[in-house]
């Protein structure tokens, strides 16, 4: 790092954290309730009395240690950028959560202790095979890659014959450890990350506004470059990598695979009483957090949705009484016909909004390569399975939405009478993909104040779920602004 880039640091929230004057106060309170007790979305009331039985019991070990309030605690630390302060939809009562500088902060203290077990093989192996992967699989010679699956095969006979034989490798327990150590800290590195995504998601939201509000264009304008850089998120790096891994944990037999996986790891003798029983609930925590991270998407979409609707029935407005002037100039010249420009060629004006008209839908082209490729069957590390995971026809649940519209006399349809003459087959995947719903002549509107009870049948499990989902009602949108007319009946 350059000399310029480290001083440019020195004004970030995490740096700041651990020069403050109670750094050991925050680091100790905010780690044990947002990272050790994973809690998100604390209510203000809560997070003040635990924060007030914490000052209690210090300032009883040394008496003024610290004289102010709790409340001015959390104040001072959500102004310099620790906890982030906000109102979730519907409640009144202010809530906190951890942001990633803190997160970050926390992260690296607890680094600093000397660790009486340090692992290298296991991250050593980790390299290897990735490098491994890598290599293999840019690899543009055929024959190189035959090569190389024989040799795996050939490795692959040789243990089996060694097992044929009665010769069983294990690990030690040193090995074991070592990769136990290093599950557990790329479980909590990932559960961390979920901050830093959603913190990503709030600063595109607050350029997309900036952008916005600054706008000289027009509303067709405005609606395309919503709806690019809406999409540039799902298309991004990290946007497709989230989204791979949420699909991921929606699979109820990849997420009963890791939890039997975990509890027989944690139950392992040779890890000497090392297990980390919180380890267990870590699939728990990975699915609340996307989760968490999947609404955190859907209101700030909402939200820059109205934005952009309440901006159009402003300038709507303002229309509107250029054209009420007009039809007063209109009235006031009655009968001077006399007047240059009074008089038309066309009897009538026929006048075509630009919102009137659909949104243009592209074509997308798709080129397959037909070549075939030769697959072993034993490869050493299959990283496929975090990419195949339920696939959602979202052509076909607009079908069934269109369908329920169109014969509806008053041309609305909500969700659970969808799900009722359709039902899922799919799981939560496919109860998740009606929400991303989109088409033109459609438009969606979430009732959070009303809910909904969903009955499915569960994916490669017997027995059924119970899902409650916000009232969700889908509008014909014939002109204008679809949810302006469901707001006024």
């Amino acid at each position: 790092m350059q000399f310029d880039q480290v001083t440019a640091l020195t004004s970030h929230p995490a740096w700041a954290l651990l020069r403050a004057d109670n750094a050991a106060l925050v680091l100790s309170f905010c780690g044990t309730v947002f990272v050790d007790e994973n809690a998100r979305g604390v209510p203000e009331t809560v997070l003040e009395s635990r924060l007030d039985d914490r000052l209690y019991l210090l300032n009883e070990e040394n008496p003024g240690s610290f004289p102010r309030s709790a409340g001015a605690y959390l104040a001072e630390w959500t102004k310099n950028g620790w906890l982030r302060k906000y109102y979730p939809p519907g409640e009144d009562e202010a809530h906190f959560d951890a942001t990633a500088a803190l997160e970050k902060a926390v992260a690296w203290v607890r680094d600093l202790p000397a660790r009486s077990f340090i692992g290298t093989e296991s991250r050593l192996n980790t390299i290897v095979a990735l490098l491994r992967q890598m290599a293999f699989g840019t690899e543009t010679d055929p024959q190189t890659r035959i090569d190389e699956l024989r040799r795996e095969r050939d490795a692959i006979d040789a243990q089996i014959a060694r097992l044929r034989a009665g010769e069983v490798d294990m690990l030690s327990p040193l090995a074991l450890l070592d990769r136990y150590q290093q599950v557990e800290s790329t479980a909590v590195e990932l559960l961390r990350d979920f901050r830093e995504v959603e913190a990503n998601l709030r600063e595109l939201d607050v350029r997309l506004r900036h952008q916005v509000a600054t706008a000289e264009g027009g509303k067709g304008e405005q609606l395309a470059s919503f709806l690019l850089d809406r999409d540039e998120i799902a298309r991004s790096d990290q946007g497709q990598s989230f989204q791979a891994f949420f699909d991921y944990l929606l699979s109820p037999r990849r997420q009963q695979e890791l939890r039997e996986l975990l509890q027989q790891v944690n139950q392992l003798p040779q890890l000497g009483g090392r297990a980390n029983q919180s380890l267990l609930k870590i699939p728990f925590a990975w699915l609340e957090a996307a989760e968490n991270t999947q609404d955190t998407v859907r209101q700030l979409t909402e939200q820059l949705r109205r934005f952009l609707v309440d901006r159009s029935r402003a300038e709507d407005r303002r229309v509107l009484a250029l054209v009420r002037s007009i039809q007063r100039h209109v009235t006031a010249l009655e009968g001077r016909a006399d007047l240059p420009g009074m008089a038309l060629d066309v009897p009538q004006a026929h006048l075509t909004l630009p919102m009137e008209r659909r949104l243009y839908m592209p074509v997308e082209r798709i080129e397959l390569d037909t070549a075939a490729v030769e697959e072993s069957e034993d490869g050493e590390v299959d990283i496929s399975e975090l990419f195949s995971g339920v696939h959602v026809d979202t052509e076909a649940l607009t079908g069934h939405v269109l369908e329920a519209v169109a014969m509806s006399p008053s041309g609305q349809a909500n969700l659970a009478t969808i799900v009722d003459d359709h039902p899922l087959t799919l799981g939560l995947a496919e109860l998740l993909a009606y929400f991303q719903v989109e088409h033109p002549g459609l438009d969606m509107i979430v009732d959070p104040d009303r809910t909904d009870l969903l009955v499915y049948p569960r994916v490669h499990v017997p027995g059924h779920t119970q899902a409650r989902v916000p009232h969700v009602t889908f509008v014909r949108d014939e002109g204008g602004t679809a949810a302006g007319k469901a707001e006024q009946e």
